[in-house]
């Protein structure tokens, strides 16, 4: 159905021109699913939107090759004639839902929009048409939500619409640009599964892109491994998989967290740093300014009872929702709890106010999920550091010397201090985040989703450095993630919470070798089988 052959593309930048892509080949046939992967920057992503005149240009540049779509070649093609293509034969996934549909339409209006202009559909037929399509990929009464708007339907609502969308005009190829990313473990299962059976139905051809291998590797049929815009490894999945023949394939592979936590990294102590009792953190939303109707109340946690203990990595795992960040923020003090007790170290944590709460941030700090949403874009990494160090006592003399101990720490070279957090990739960005977090000397720290952006040897780095982290600076974390098997290589302990409670708690291994409850077992269930 698709050939591609020899393609290259170019960047044109300030500091001179760039390949992004580097004679690139491939082939796709009926009821086929291709996975490309690789790390970010390696050219997954432009290849594919190459294919489709996505790319802008300038600054980009199709130096050579040939895409050819069942006799028709792509490159060169009339915008009139590519756009009968594109969105028609060909369709796409993009990898976030939320940037990708207009906020201000409603689903039925977007679909729709789509389907007149492919199809010269009446606005009825269109209409039917769309609904069909949205309950093909299984969303609930769909006739009264295609008037919807976006922000009204949950994370994997969205990829379902995103989906509708792409399959509404009956494509015969489809393009998946990390569409389960930033998913729940459960809500990507759901997902892949949908792909799946819609493609068995309609026979579709399907390229998968993703840096999640363990995804890659439980849907695709054949492989292709980019690095550095070339392809360094392709073939059947399996054998790529189980013989990989590149040493950057083998690399990918074996930065995938598949096992447990180290024994001697596993922490001993047994006596409790926080102690948790009956916590509820409650949200209020109102349906209008001057509505007269009670605000709704939603239960973020809900009662909530437990112990982190001394030096001990506690995992906190469960579905966006479910509480996890809101729990999170309540212990730094972030969000308001509605009531019930945290004792940290004999402090009542939610007794403090005003100078003695500030004097007690210096023990408890946060890592955020994005870092560059949490770093400020006007100051430099000594700055951000430095900020840190003025603030809870450190004297001029000391801090020069304390920023670059904290760079050597987290595994960042000296002379980037002066930099600024654009100037950095993700994962370095990260590196500055955790250097931030331990600047004040920390006894607790909260890691919400840390790595969940992060590719799969990215990842690795990161996880390594908060392990020695915390063992060297005897810290003990509470990590949020929806990674079950980063969870498993990195903690100690589990707590699963659903809907707002605690439904298990106990012993890493304990939890995902017997889990005892029905919602934990789903979870599990849901892992994409590793490698």
């Amino acid at each position: 159905m698709l050939r591609v052959e020899n393609l290259s593309v170019s960047f044109t930048t300030r500091n001179g021109k760039s390949t992004a892509v580097d004679k690139v080949s491939f082939e796709l046939n009926e009821s086929e699913t291709l996975g490309i992967v690789g790390e970010s920057g390696s050219g997954k992503s432009v290849t594919c939107y190459s294919l489709l005149g996505l790319v802008p240009s300038p600054p980009a540049k199709i130096e050579s090759g040939s895409v050819n779509y069942k006799g028709t070649e792509l490159l060169g093609l009339s915008d009139k004639k590519l756009r009968s293509i594109r969105g028609n034969k060909i369709a796409m996934i993009f990898q976030d839902p939320m940037t990708s549909l207009n906020p201000y339409m409603t689903i039925g209006e977007q679909i729709t929009e789509s389907l007149k202009l492919h199809n010269s559909l009446s606005k009825k037929e269109a209409q039917q048409k769309a609904i069909d399509a949205l309950e093909e990929v299984g969303i609930q009464a769909a006739s009264n939500r295609i008037n919807s708007y976006p922000h009204e339907f949950s994370g994997g609502m969205r990829q379902r619409v995103m989906i509708a969308l792409a399959l509404a005009t009956e494509p015969e190829i489809l393009i998946a640009d990390e569409p389960t990313t930033a998913l729940d473990v459960t809500i990507q299962a759901q997902i892949l599964d949908l792909l799946a059976e819609i493609q068995n139905k309609r026979k579709l051809a399907i390229i998968f892109i993703s840096h999640d291998l363990s995804v890659v590797n439980n849907i695709a049929n054949h492989i292709l491994v980019m690095k550095n815009g070339r392809v360094v490894e392709s073939g059947q999945a399996q054998s790529v998989f189980e013989s990989p023949k590149h040493a950057y394939t083998k690399k990918l592979i074996a930065a995938i967290p598949n096992q447990a936590k180290p024994s001697d990294l596993v922490s001993s102590q047994q006596e409790n740093l926080i102690t948790i009792k009956n916590l509820h953190t409650q949200f209020r939303f109102s349906t209008s300014l001057f509505s007269r109707k009670k605000p709704t109340i939603v239960k973020a946690v809900d009662n909530i009872s437990l112990d982190i203990r001394k030096g001990e990595i506690l995992g906190l795992v469960g579905e966006s929702g479910s509480g996890k960040s809101t729990l999170g923020r309540t212990l730094m003090r972030l969000t308001q709890a509605a009531s019930g007790d945290v004792s940290f170290d004999g402090k009542d944590l939610l007794a403090l106010e005003g100078k003695s709460l500030k004097e007690a941030r210096k023990d408890f700090q946060m890592i955020f999920q994005d870092p560059y949403a949490s770093l400020n874009p006007r100051m430099t990494v000594f700055d951000t550091l430095a900020e840190v160090l003025h603030l809870h006592g450190s004297s001029k003399n000391d801090i020069s010397s304390q920023v670059n101990m904290l760079i050597d720490d987290v595994g960042l070279e000296r002379s980037s201090v002066l930099k600024y957090p654009h100037e950095f990739s993700g994962g370095q960005r990260q590196r500055i985040a955790i250097a931030r977090a331990i600047a004040s000397e920390p006894r607790f720290i909260v890691a919400d989703e840390p790595v969940s952006a992060l590719d799969v040897t990215i990842q690795a780095q990161i996880l390594e450095l908060l392990l020695n982290i915390t063992r060297k600076r005897n810290l003990t974390m509470l990590f949020i993630s929806h990674d079950l098997a980063v969870v498993r290589y990195l903690c100690d302990r589990v707590a699963v919470m659903q809907a707002g409670a605690l439904v298990e708690f106990g012993d890493c291994e304990q939890i995902f070798c017997s889990p005892k409850h029905e919602y934990t077992q789903s979870l599990l269930k849901a892992i994409p089988k590793a490698i």
